[in-house]
């Protein structure tokens, strides 16, 4: 019996094209978006803020220990609310470094010296990751020295500078080879003392970027007036000069130096609590540092006042002179030491009049009140003289004789004088009634103020 035939699918030429022209297009669509991710391969996508993308372009590769994990998609510029522009560049990663942690690092780095670029991820140690779709803030990124900004460093100014220094040291170290080694046989010890110090300098209560900080404010304040500094090298050449003629001397002051600086180390930790006691003063000090500003100003304008009654008084110590000479004869008389003491006890038997009579001028000002109130009272007179003028304020029942007081009566015959901090006379109030004798409450603790006339006085 004869087999029927088996069309032969291979054999169909049209069927053959069309399957190779299948093929060739999905080779194609995978080849164009191979930069892009695969199709219906799962990624980690992820978007770092930089501060600048240094020639950073699509398609560049992001590695992590120089391993590729990814690549760049996009880059966009972005800016921040205080006018700071950075760029946001958004990152198709391989899914089996998902998550990474939320402290890690960011560098846009060379690949090749013709430009080509890299970014650069640093898985940091937090144990929070970013999520898919998430970012890697501005703070993780940092800005590495590019080669073009080393070379961009030398200008012409700095060029010419650099041959000088060079110059400078060629002739500084010719013929001293001998002194150059024995300095580099000494490095060795010291290097054992800077990893010490190298150690102290990295612990965080150091604050050596604060440091540096400083150092960074300080040439920014010093730059504007860097003409002007110049020419302190120009002045320091006289000293060096000077320093140089001396040499003997500082040698022998190098030569002390270890053994200086061995005791001033023993002594260090007995200075600490000094220098804590000092650091608690200064701070102390503080609100009054504030006032020297003004305080110098007015110390300024009394110096400039001061200056010419100075010079006067060169003409008095002159005329002084036999006046002193009188005071020494005094000093030595047998009976100065005897009418010193007696002078010294009546002025201490004054102490308690002073205490209680100090507030009546100091404080409640009567006795200015009273001479200025005296000059009008005296306006008055005749070819005599003058005299005082009074104001009898009396009622009509007062002007016979009576067992009781006026029921209107207000009289305080020992007013308060500012003892107790009250000033009682010319602050009382006007009381309905009968008022004899001290007003109970607090009164004000001070009268009028007074002043010289007009083009009297300073």
């Amino acid at each position: 019996m004869r087999r029927g035939a088996v069309p032969d699918v291979v054999a169909n030429p049209i069927l053959v094209g069309a399957a190779t022209l299948l093929v060739a297009v999905v080779g194609v669509f995978l080849a164009y978006n191979a930069n892009s991710g695969l199709p219906f391969v799962p990624v980690y996508r992820l978007t770092a803020v930089v501060p600048d993308a240094a020639e950073l372009v699509p398609g560049n590769d992001v590695r992590i220990g120089g391993k590729r994990v990814g690549e760049v998609t996009s880059i966009e510029a972005q800016e921040a609310p205080g006018g700071r522009v950075s760029a946001r560049v958004h990152l198709l990663l391989e899914k089996t470094v998902q998550p990474l942690p939320v402290d890690t690092g960011v560098a846009v780095r060379p690949r090749s010296p013709l430009g080509l670029k890299y970014l650069d991820l640093k898985p940091g140690r937090s144990h929070t990751g970013v999520p898919s779709d998430g970012t890697l803030p501005v703070t993780n990124a940092s800005n590495p020295v590019e080669l073009q900004d080393l070379f961009n460093t030398f200008d012409r100014p700095t060029r010419r500078g650099l041959r000088g220094v060079i110059d400078g040291l060629g002739t500084g170290l010719a013929g001293r080879g001998e002194n150059l080694n024995q300095a580099i046989g000494h490095f060795a010890p010291l290097t054992a003392h800077l990893r010490r110090v190298a150690r102290t300098l990295r612990l965080p209560g150091t604050d050596l970027r604060g440091f540096v900080n400083g150092l960074d404010t300080a040439a920014a304040a010093v730059a504007p007036v860097a003409a002007a500094l110049a020419g302190l090298f120009d002045g320091a050449a006289t000293t060096l000069s000077a320093v140089a003629a001396a040499r003997a001397g500082v040698q022998a002051t190098l030569e002390q130096a270890p053994a200086t600086e061995q005791t001033t180390t023993q002594a260090l930790p007995q200075v600490t609590p000094v220098l804590r006691d000092g650091a608690r003063l200064l701070h102390a000090l503080q609100p009054g540092v504030r006032l020297l500003g003004p305080s110098s100003r007015r110390l300024a304008d009394a110096i400039e006042t001061g200056v010419p009654v100075l010079r006067r008084a060169t003409e008095l110590s002159d005329r002084l002179g036999e006046t002193l000479g009188a005071v020494g004869e005094l000093a030595r008389a047998p009976s100065t030491g005897g009418a010193l003491r007696e002078l010294t006890g009546a002025l201490a038997s004054l102490a308690d009049t002073l205490r209680y009579d100090n507030p009546f001028q100091v404080r409640c000002n009567y006795l200015g009140l009273w001479t200025r109130n005296a000059d009008s009272t005296i306006s008055e007179g005749d070819e005599n003289g003058n005299w005082f003028r009074t104001v009898v304020i009396n009622q009509p029942a007062e002007s016979f004789q009576s067992a009781t007081p006026a029921p209107q009566l207000h009289v305080v015959p020992y007013p308060r004088t500012g003892q107790d901090g009250q000033c009682e006379a010319g602050n009382e109030p006007y009381l309905p009634g009968q008022r004899i004798g001290n007003l109970a409450g607090p009164l004000p603790g001070k009268t009028q103020d007074t002043a010289p006339p007009p083009g009297v006085g300073p």
